[in-house]
């Protein structure tokens, strides 16, 4: 079947590219090999030039197939599956980069986008070391863009299937009755960016951890290179450059990630645990260890055995966390974990690869490595740097232990075995229980290093000096200590110990910088670093021992909710204020914008004579899923302060607010009695007053938008409590509540009203159409030509023109640039009640076309047309019918039995000492950029 509208060329294009990319890595990593190889013969430069041109090849190939997915999603080709399944009509085009790499084919480009980019950097920059980096970048590229191959091989009962297309056409990855019809293109829709992912840190947080993740190849690369080459020492000095780097931008996803939780997500923290999360911070641990060892063996010849297998092992362990999240295997135990795609097989040949490759090098150079005869000395800066690396890396074992149960599991299940091992129920507290002990010997040995120097030769007559700072950094920080655990509340003796390190760490960093190297920023690189993680540990133990649920007030709360916990969570109502540890809060009100509904929580703190001190608004979210059934996810608001922060997000909505299908369910629960009102009357129900007061055309209800030739209706109705029904010396309450009922095209739209304070809903019945508006073809037009000013009778009525309204305002007419409209204002008497009665049909002219709006006086049945204006004569042409006027009852309905609407579960957390943890995690990364930045200085 030939199909219309499809837009082939760019998947045909990429397609190409994909395997034109695939191929020129293949080349680009054997010629690279063969000039490695050959580096020192005449052969070496024909062999390089072929592996750079090959490396360009992948390099543009693919950034070429990366710009053609952004070409068809911004152009939202939906034949193309990849585009339908992320992007729609009615997605923001600042989330066009948050849908690129939502799926796992955009993602795999993210990361080749940054090898590219960093190999084509370490092709003009690495010099002697291009040939053996390039070849093992080029390597490490075969495997992930295979991944994006989309190719089937004949072989056995089933094809093999080598990697995804994400260019593949939608009809050739699903089966569909749609895709019969010629013209499918036109009939299909994107399903759409998922609803959780419309957040900017969604736009800058993946590339920034992706570049993290990918930088940390190149110190692989060249670890690699060192061991080909047998030049143990000389790739110590550009590695170090990179792992610097790769600490710093790495370091920065990570805490990206942590802030994008605690400012955008519902975690109540910043830190959780995931695996995911998890997966992401052992590469980094590994390869602060590695920075360690680095700088140890570059200065002493010490630990180059170590800084080839942390640097190694660092992006082992990106491949086996990219394996962990992209296999569905943590499915169960993340939330951030993608789900199956069926390249288990090829990620698992990724990992052996590039493991052999490294294992391979490394034990079989591992005898050649050289090291120094003599041990280091135990005064010794190296042994302790040495020390400090292992902690690094025994936190990392710990970490990597827990989060890879799911995989144990999952072998055992291969191997027709289970095992009596689970992922802990509580995995921060698990955590916690050992990374406490890493976090005290890491702020111990950062201080006590610093004192140290490299090849001690002369401990003896440095001693004195060395105890010296220790004892009066000791008892510094002894003292803060106490100090400082007085604000945090820190009681238990082991996070005493970890506040003692964390004070040891900043106190002795600081001493270093002021005592020892005198000041001098060029060579602070490593004070900031430690000195922000001691602020960081501070601030981890501020924010968590001491936060606080300030959203409870159990003497107005305990058992208002089933369910509720109110040691956490207060129930608001809205425009009710309650009181809750020291504030007075109340639910202003809420608003919809497209997924995402936001609350207004108004805070006031008053003094003890009930002053108000402070006054500021949150605005918590909550986010539907892209099919608007139910809530998907809740965001929170944040109040800063210096020294603390006010956490607040939304628990939980009435039952109706939180899911489409209960709302439903509920609606249909109600008991629905119907009355027909005529104006003015009153009816008696069992503890309110219901008086119909008038019907409107225009009504106005906050879920109705007004649309052209819309025909709307709408009931003005009073609730009035009885007077019994209230509290002893309280005012009567009355509600005003206007059910409408909206006739678009052969569509009837219904919005009700519920009044809360009431448990009442009421709702008009679909037959007040007939009753309140006449058929128009039952309607016997006349026409009348009268002039401004001047008066006609028509069905025994005197018809005034009065004149012209140049801005008319009429419910069905809806103004846009161009129009030409103008309104008849007429008016006639009540014969029966000698009331001034006015109309205004409103005739318009756009685009060339004429069209009218008709206006009719209800009470007397008469309606008018305007349907021709004559400016010479200023005269106009009126079409009038009557119509019989009855006696109008409004056909209402009313439930009592209605679930209340106006309320919201409230969870609010004091976070204090919050900003010590984001000061000290960037002062971190300020600390490897600082010294990457004087290290490439030094080349």
């Amino acid at each position: 079947m030939e199909y219309i509208g499809e837009h082939l060329l760019p998947g045909q294009i990429g397609h190409f590219c994909i395997i034109l990319g695939f191929v020129a890595s293949i080349l680009s990593a054997i010629a690279y090999f063969f000039a490695t190889q050959k580096r020192d013969t005449e052969e070496y430069q024909s062999w390089r030039n072929i592996g750079r041109i090959a490396f360009l090849i992948h390099g543009f190939s693919f950034l070429i197939v990366i710009g053609l997915i952004f070409y068809i999603m911004v152009n939202q080709f939906y034949e193309y599956q990849y585009v339908q399944q992320h992007v729609s009509h009615d997605l923001d085009f600042r989330y066009i980069f948050s849908a690129f790499w939502e799926g796992q084919e955009g993602s795999f480009l993210l990361w080749m986008f940054w090898h590219i980019i960093l190999g084509f950097i370490l092709m003009a920059n690495a010099k002697e070391w291009e040939a053996p980096v390039l070849s093992t970048i080029a390597f490490v590229e075969i495997f992930i863009s295979s991944m994006l191959l989309g190719i089937y091989i004949n072989i056995g009962a089933e094809p093999l299937k080598i990697g995804i297309n994400p260019l593949m056409l939608l009809r050739d990855v699903m089966d569909a009755p749609i895709f019969a019809k010629a013209d499918y293109v036109s009939l299909i829709k994107g399903n759409g960016l998922n609803p959780l992912l419309q957040n900017y840190w969604m736009t800058i947080h993946p590339p920034t951890l992706f570049l993290g993740f990918a930088s940390t190849i190149v110190p692989f690369a060249y670890a690699v290179a060192g061991l080909w080459t047998k030049q143990h020492k000389a790739w110590l000095k550009p590695a170090l450059s990179w792992a610097l780097f790769s600490g710093a931008i790495l370091g920065t996803g990570i805490l990206m990630g942590g802030a994008w939780a605690y400012e955008a997500l519902s975690f109540g923290g910043y830190w959780a645990w995931d695996p995911v999360e998890n997966t992401s911070l052992v590469p980094w641990i590994i390869m602060i260890a590695g920075i360690h060892t680095n700088l140890v063996a570059k200065s002493t010849g010490f630990s180059i055995k170590s800084t080839y297998a942390f640097y190694l092992l660092a992006f082992i362990m990106i491949i086996y966390s990219t394996t962990l999240t992209r296999s569905g295997i943590l499915g169960d135990t993340s939330v951030h974990a993608f789900t199956e795609m069926g390249l288990e097989s090829q990620l698992f040949i990724f990992i052996l690869g590039v493991s052999l490759l490294a294992l391979g090098f490394f034990f079989s150079r591992f005898t050649n490595i050289p090291s120094p005869q003599k041990e280091e000395e135990t005064a010794s800066k190296e042994f302790w740097m040495f020390i400090g690396s292992l902690v690094l890396l025994f936190s990392s074992i710990l970490i990597t232990f827990t989060t890879s149960i799911p995989v144990y599991q999952k072998v055992a299940e291969l191997l027709g075995t289970t095992l009596n091992i689970t992922s802990p129920i509580e995995p921060v507290e698990h955590y916690n229980k050992y990374q406490l002990w890493i976090g005290v010997f890491v702020g111990l040995l950062s201080g006590v290093a610093q004192y140290l120097r490299y090849k001690e030769f002369n401990w003896s007559k440095h001693a004195g000096k060395f105890t010296k700072h220790i004892a009066i950094a000791s008892v510094i920080s002894a003292v803060l200590t106490i100090i400082a655990a007085q604000w945090i509340n820190v009681f238990a003796w082991q996070y005493k110990l970890l506040l003692f390190s964390a004070m040891f760490g900043i106190i002795t960093n600081l001493d270093y910088l002021f005592t020892f190297i005198k000041g001098n920023l060029k060579l602070a690189g490593s004070v900031f670093a430690h000195v922000g993680f001691g602020i960081m540990v501070v601030g981890i133990l501020a924010s968590g021992l001491n936060k606080e649920h300030i959203s409870t007030n159990r003497f107005a709360q305990d058992g208002l909710v089933n369910g509720m916990d109110t040691k956490k969570n207060i129930l608001l109502i809205e425009d009710s204020p309650m009181f809750m540890s020291g504030y007075e809060v109340t639910y202003v009100g809420d608003t919809l914008n497209k997924f995402v509904r936001s609350y207004e929580i108004n805070y006031k703190r008053k003094d003890k004579a009930g002053n108000i001190v402070e006054e500021f608004s949150l605005f918590p979210n909550v986010q539907y899923d892209k099919g608007f059934s139910k809530v998907a996810a809740t965001n929170p608001s944040t109040k800063h302060y210096l020294h603390k922060d006010i956490f607040t997000h939304i628990a939980s909505l009435p039952p109706q607010e939180m899911d489409m299908q209960v709302a439903k369910d509920l609606e249909d629960s109600l008991k629905y009695i119907r009355y027909d009102l005529a104006i003015g009357d009153t009816i008696e129900l069992e503890d309110m007053y219901v008086v119909a007061e008038s019907l409107t055309r225009q009504p106005v209800h906050e879920e109705y938008h007004p649309e052209q030739n819309d025909l709307p209706i709408g009931a003005n109705l009073t609730f009035i409590l009885k007077d019994e029904s209230l509290m002893k010396g309280e005012e009567r309450k009355v509600y005003k509540a206007c059910p409408s009922m909206v006739l678009r095209g052969n569509l009837v739209y219904t919005y009700p009203i519920l009044i809360d304070q009431l448990g009442a809903k009421t709702r008009l019945v679909d037959d007040i159409f007939e009753r309140v508006y006449t058929p128009e073809n039952k309607l016997d037009y006349k026409e009348y030509v009268i002039k401004e000013g001047g008066m006609v009778e028509a069905f025994g009525q005197e018809i005034t023109f009065e004149g012209f309204n140049k801005n008319p305002e009429h419910a069905n007419y809806k103004a846009e640039e161009g129009d030409i409209a103008v309104g008849a204002m007429m008016s006639t008497i009540n014969k029966k009640t000698n009331e001034i009665m006015t109309a205004q049909p409103v005739y318009l002219i756009r685009g060339n076309a004429p069209y009218n709006f008709k206006d009719e006086i209800g009470d007397i049945g008469l309606h008018f047309r305007f349907v021709e204006i004559s400016p010479q004569t200023q005269s106009i042409k009126l079409m009038i019918a009557k119509s019989a006027p009855t006696e109008l009852k409004i056909p209402v309905e009313i439930a009592t039995n209605a679930y209340r609407s106006d309320y919201v579960i409230l969870e609010a957390i004091l976070f204090p000492g919050i900003n010590f943890v984001w000061l000290g995690t960037i002062m971190m990364m300020f600390g490897l950029a600082f010294s990457m930045m004087k290290r490439m200085r030094e080349k």
